[in-house]
């Protein structure tokens, strides 16, 4: 039996070879949350990143999780992928995915774990799988 040890250092996630960054993990959390179309589970996910990100990444986030709906938090989050795209570098096991028809057909972009499926934040049950990998 393969034994896997976890630890949390410094605002560093460790599970196995590569490093995941406390804060991406939040993210990652939350846009999972939004996806599968759970408002409280991404609130929670928000404040926390808020409490371990950077400055100006911890400000979105607040505005984020401050928002009453799921539409309003979507809204929101979609700054926030903008900014943690350009200011965080993604390990092993991520990537930047794409949906052209989120926002009335403005297109957003976010983060999440690489995978066969691709689960957007933005469209949540009505169009999970909608967009693609752009990394």
């Amino acid at each position: 039996m393969k034994k896997i040890s976890c630890f949390l250092l410094f605002m560093v996630l460790s599970c196995g070879p590569t490093p995941i960054p406390l804060a991406l993990s939040h993210y990652v959390t939350a846009q999972e949350a939004l996806a599968n179309d759970n408002l409280e589970v991404a609130q929670a996910a928000l404040v926390q990143l808020s409490r371990s990100a950077e400055t100006s990444i911890g400000i979105l986030a607040e505005k984020a999780a401050a928002a009453s709906t799921t539409k309003n938090v979507r809204s929101a989050f979609k700054n926030l992928s903008n900014a943690v795209i350009q200011t965080q570098s993604l390990p092993e096991g991520f990537a930047i995915a794409y949906c052209p028809m989120a926002f009335d057909g403005n297109g957003a972009q976010w983060i999440q774990r690489s995978g066969p499926e691709l689960i957007n934040p933005y469209l949540g049950a009505s169009m999970l799988n909608c967009g693609v990998f752009k990394e």
